[in-house]
């Protein structure tokens, strides 16, 4: 990263090193073990480190990630979005002592040791600097805007693309039935339905080809049955009272989990991957 675009050198009586750590995808595991995989499965780029330390206060620790796209450090930040929205960056949460944002391609981490009014206080401060300095704006992926909006709860809203990410947000077979890789592009909700609740599963495949593969070995795998025909959504109910609805559309897959109706399921089948993809 820049010198332009560094934390400020002192604030509020923390200072931190004139040099960043530098971690790459060759060290990545040397300095976090393995939450490396986390930003492994988005297109990581780079991260800069720096410590900040104080007398007799807690240190803060700074984390610039280069995700190397905005669409993926909007993913790596919408991994978890817990916390209050404190308005730093393109969107940003925090929480005890730790602030999380996206701002283009980067995602960061500021984070007090422990949380007092002085140290929440000078994060706030870097990580305002530090958005201040980070040029432009990237937009959300597109697919997010795929999702329908009647319903969403946006703090449960999570772009990924491998299987290692679905497996953390919703547990589906021990093998890799939906054929995600670094190729496809996917988008995960919670929806509050008038019946109860549901989840919604959005994949964008390279190909028509490749979401017809992955359609064929989810219905083989998962709901034992063959698929319908393109555009059709077909419905299941499973353990019990939670129904199955899914349709593949193009090179779209959508499934809809832990339905408590199969009208609510169906609705949000209808409502998703029709809209526009405009960028924000």
């Amino acid at each position: 990263m820049a010198d332009r675009h560094a934390p400020l050198k002192k604030v509020e009586g923390w200072v931190r090193p004139e040099r960043p750590k530098k971690v790459n995808s060759g060290n990545i595991f040397d300095y976090m073990d393995g939450a490396g995989e986390l930003y492994l499965a988005y297109s990581f780029v780079g991260l800069d480190v720096w410590k900040y330390k104080k007398p007799d206060a807690p240190d803060i620790l700074i984390e610039v990630y280069d995700m190397g796209d905005s669409p993926e450090a909007f993913g790596v930040l919408s991994f978890d979005l817990s916390g209050d929205e404190v308005g730093i960056g393109q969107k940003s949460v925090y929480a005890a002592g730790l602030l999380r944002f996206w701002k283009g391609k980067y995602f960061v981490r500021v984070l007090a040791d422990a949380e007092t009014l002085p140290a929440k206080s000078a994060v706030m401060k870097i990580g305002k600097h530090l958005a201040a300095g980070m040029p432009g704006k990237g937009s959300p992926p597109e697919l997010v805007a795929k999702l329908p909006e009647k319903g969403l709860l946006p703090a449960s809203v999570h772009y990924f693309h491998k299987k290692i990410c679905l497996d953390y947000f919703y547990y589906l077979a021990d093998d890799n039935i939906l054929k995600l890789d670094e190729r496809t592009n996917a988008v995960i909700a919670d929806y509050g339905m008038s019946s109860g609740h549901a989840k919604l599963l959005v994949v964008e495949y390279d190909s028509e080809a490749s979401s017809v593969k992955a359609w064929e070995s989810f219905h083989a795998a998962y709901l034992n049955q063959q698929p319908p025909e393109s555009g059709v959504i077909d419905s299941k109910k499973i353990e019990g009272e939670q129904w199955v609805c899914s349709r593949r559309e193009g090179n779209l897959l959508l499934i809809a989990f832990e339905g408590t109706s199969r009208k609510d399921c169906e609705e949000l089948l209808h409502g998703a991957g029709t809209k526009s993809t405009q960028g924000g």
